[in-house]
């Protein structure tokens, strides 16, 4: 397989992975599994980033303004790479608070001393959890949240402005010539 079609599939194996773990946010251990399938896909992406094969270094998500003008403001790559950046930073947010959240839990590391809670006396003297963890849950929501914002961006441009990429992406296998003589013919 060669490089842009593992991009592809890394980018489709991500896409339903994030999409199915912000769907089964209230479904506990799918939830948390499918988040720590996210993590997986992430880490071997910053993996595959350092092989040195130029069209899948980090640099392709830094927007650059260079050639940016006014009439080609529409469809000029920094608005992709900004879209596809700002995915990136919610996704890795969110799936870090989830895992953070989870403290292993889902795979079978609960027994490992984490602490994300800080704890107080109240006036009785008994031990009570601090508002730390549920501050995590509302960060965790929002760049969830976000995420799901900047995706529903993101797809709404490429349909726009780039629909023979997104159809690439996408795998839409590229019509024929016999098929657009037909479609002409109708």
């Amino acid at each position: 397989m060669n490089t842009i079609n593992r991009i592809r599939t890394y980018h489709a194996t991500l896409a339903v992975l994030a999409i199915f773990a912000y769907l089964t946010g209230e479904l506990g251990i799918i939830h948390a599994w499918l988040g720590y399938g996210v993590a997986a896909i992430i880490l071997l992406r910053l993996l595959w980033a350092l092989s040195g094969d130029r069209q899948v270094g980090l640099m392709r998500f830094y927007p650059s303004f260079q050639g940016l003008k006014m009439d080609n403001m529409l469809t000029h790559p920094v608005i992709s790479k900004s879209l596809i950046a700002c995915i990136a930073l919610s996704l890795i947010l969110a799936t870090s608070t989830g895992l953070i959240m989870d403290k292993g839990k889902a795979i079978g590391l609960a027994n490992v001393d984490v602490v994300t809670s800080a704890y107080a006396d109240d006036e009785r003297g008994e031990r009570e959890t601090d508002t730390e963890e549920g501050l995590l849950a509302e960060t965790h929501s929002l760049f969830a949240n976000l995420m799901l914002i900047f995706v529903g961006l993101h797809v709404t441009y490429l349909l726009l402005f780039k629909l023979p990429l997104a159809k690439f992406m996408l795998f839409v296998p590229k019509p024929t010539n016999s098929t657009q003589n037909n479609d002409i013919e109708k």
